[in-house]
């Protein structure tokens, strides 16, 4: 069957009160192909080995896992749900929670068009290192940054990305049916590559020996569940968007732990790939969010392999993070769109495209010539702390407070198919760990504001 005629079909399972022209994902394997490819972006590619390399490998792998298993799979799920009960934008979705809650979900629109401002510049800078890569050398992080090349980039990105939205749900599914194997097949091949001429030994050590004596180190498990939450998506808009097209038909909680499986899958693979040559060229795993861009590509340089490295590992982020570009685009435009009478689709999404990235030109500009600083740190670098770690946790929080509270026991179990014991359980995750989130997250967060 066609795409076309798929969706036909499933419009007809959709509850009553569903606008009919909407459309839905044409199957549950363009679903968790184009949710998961969303997901998987620089927070698995970058941010994950970061993390894992700051908080002593195996350790926060073990605590990691705990937080996707025990957090990040439950809050997906919810709010997925919640897209599909409202079938619409994130603003409507939470309208149809509660009086007053729109502005909640309105909240959340802003938050993600704050990080997608500057995560466009930095997928401009895989795209740039990328092609360098390919076609001469691995440009210094310095010498890149002199000229204006964030901006350029930043400007073909959102080109790129308005091209695949203006098609709408199939373009997503389309780009997302290449997209996820490649970007699978690279980081598999990329991985094997490095255990081979890396210092695989020490790689898998580090990765896979948890230090226990850390275990009751309450950094580490705020770093896990931010991690968790970053990853998957959580409280920015990106679920309950993607929920919105869902069928009825399709099976929730397989796709979300396909989804949670795929994402993790991806993230373990990432480690994989960058400690044993990180290792092999006697480097610190623990620099940080330098990394990706300066410490693997002198990685790259030390081993001097025959197969260019360093391309495919730039061509990898690119891919990731050029996916979760096309969601949080998506995310904005489909607010627009849906709260906006009388604003046709590609009106809306060509309105979110340039939004983005005329609030992306200052953190562009912040790693050009002109240098422009907020609080006397680069624009990019502000917006990341404030919006995309500190307003990130909070919007997570508060989702997953929502949503816990708002939906009863007995809706939770109709929703995903649980009786007895199994739905007692989740009623109680779902209520209890916000709680134990903001005890975990608030004191830090006050301290860090004031």
């Amino acid at each position: 069957m066609t795409d076309a005629e798929n969706q036909t079909n499933e419009r007809q399972d959709q509850p009553g009160g569903v606008d009919p022209s909407r459309d839905v994902w044409s199957s549950e394997r363009a679903f968790v192909f184009s949710t998961a490819a969303a997901a998987v972006g620089l927070g698995n590619l970058w941010r994950f080995p970061t993390l894992v390399g700051e908080n002593g490998g195996g350790v926060f792998l073990f605590a990691y896992a705990i937080a996707v298993v025990f957090v990040a799979v439950p809050f997906a799920a919810l709010e997925l749900a919640a897209g599909r009960q409202a079938h619409g934008s994130v603003v409507a979705s939470y309208r149809r929670l509660g009086n007053g809650l729109f502005l909640f979900g309105w909240l959340t629109v802003l938050l993600t068009l704050f990080i997608s401002s500057y995560y466009f510049v930095v997928t401009g800078w895989t795209l740039g290192f990328a092609l360098g890569a390919t076609f001469g050398s691995v440009p210094d992080f310095e010498t890149y940054n002199q000229g204006y090349q964030s901006v350029w980039y930043l400007l073909a990105l959102g080109a790129m990305v308005g091209a695949v939205l203006i098609f709408g749900i199939s373009g997503i599914e389309r780009m997302a049916r290449i997209l996820m194997p490649v970007l699978v097949l690279l980081v598999l091949g990329l991985a094997i590559v490095s255990l081979s001429i890396g210092d695989s030994h020490q790689a898998l050590n580090f990765l896979f020996t948890p230090d226990m004596s850390r275990f009751a180190d309450i950094s580490l498990w705020r770093a896990a569940f931010g991690q968790a939450f970053f990853s998957m998506m959580i409280g920015q808009g990106f679920l309950i968007t993607y929920g919105s097209y869902l069928p009825e038909r399709i099976n929730l909680p397989r796709s979300v732990l396909s989804i949670a499986s795929l994402n993790s899958g991806v993230a373990i693979l990432a480690g994989l790939a960058i400690f044993p040559l990180v290792f092999a060229s006697g480097l610190d795993p623990a620099i940080g969010s330098q990394l990706a861009f300066v410490t693997l590509p002198e990685a790259f340089e030390s081993i001097g392999s025959a197969i260019p490295l360093a391309a495919i590992f730039f061509w990898l982020l690119f891919f990731a993070a050029v996916s979760s570009c096309i969601g949080g685009a998506k995310v904005v435009a489909e607010a627009l769109h849906d709260q906006s009478a009388g604003i046709k689709s590609w009106v809306a999404t060509w309105i979110a495209i340039i939004a983005i990235v005329g609030l992306g030109i200052p953190s562009a500009l912040s790693y050009a010539v002109p240098q422009w600083t907020l609080w006397g740190e680069p624009v990019l670098d502000a917006f990341n702390r404030i919006v995309g770690s500190d307003g990130t946790v909070v919007l997570a929080i508060s989702t997953a407070m929502i949503l816990g509270w708002r939906f009863s026991g007995d809706h939770l179990a109709r929703r995903f198919g649980l009786r007895g014991p199994m739905a007692t359980g989740f009623n109680i995750v779902v209520r209890t760990i916000p709680i134990i989130l903001v005890l975990m997250f608030g004191g830090d967060l006050v301290l860090s504001w004031f």
